[in-house]
């Protein structure tokens, strides 16, 4: 549940809820996952799941929801701890940038999949006791240093600036091998990953 709410949050308040009737909004559609209501009927021919779950979320917003939040505010409804802080900090970094609720949707989902899978590299980093050099390292992930830069990065970590290239090089290795794992709990055919994972890098960049 976790990797879906900021998606469905950030599009609902492209969309025009309030923050306040974003957050029950999700908190109510992901109950409704949880509940087996909504990803019984998800069928993989059709495409692909995100997409699916957009679809699914706006008819939820047309048919259930905005007709029904007055009702259900302070009802005792089911929640899920969820940072809507955070998740309104990240819809104000985005809504400045994509004015489309469905391409809101999706860029967050792509932002939501490489967090997780830089989550995981960070977790791994650190049951290897080598949490210094994921921190220093990890802001270049998805940008190449250049030789000053690995200079400076040595400098950090004591180390030689080739020493540090070899270093980045492994850790963009694994953080790769963690996305396609990400990428692959998304999807139901193994042949859709690199695809997946193309778009959604495409959608990061524009």
């Amino acid at each position: 549940m976790r990797r879906y709410w900021l998606p469905l949050y950030s599009s609902g308040r492209r969309q025009g809820l309030s923050n306040q009737d974003a957050e029950d909004a999700t908190q109510e559609f992901l109950c409704n996952i949880i509940n087996g209501k909504l990803l019984d009927s998800a069928d993989p021919s059709k495409g692909r799941f995100r997409t699916y779950l957009l679809t699914a979320w706006k008819r939820f917003l047309i048919d259930q929801y905005r007709k029904r939040s007055s009702e259900r505010r302070g009802g005792g409804a089911t929640t899920i701890p969820l940072n809507f802080e955070a998740g309104e900090q990240h819809w104000l970094a985005l809504q400045s940038r994509e004015p489309d609720p469905d391409r809101m949707f999706m860029r967050s989902w792509a932002s939501s999949l490489l967090e997780e899978a830089k989550n995981r590299l960070q977790t791994d980093y650190s049951r290897r006791n080598r949490q210094t050099l994921f921190m220093v390292l990890q802001p270049w992930l998805t940008q190449s240093p250049s030789a000053s830069d690995y200079v400076q990065l040595g400098c950090q970590l004591d180390s030689s600036a080739s020493t540090v290239k070899v270093a980045l090089h492994r850790m963009r290795t694994r953080f790769g091998t963690l996305l396609r794992e990400v990428v692959a709990e998304t999807v139901d055919d193994p042949s859709d990953i690199d695809c997946e994972i193309n778009e959604l890098l495409q959608l990061l960049r524009t």
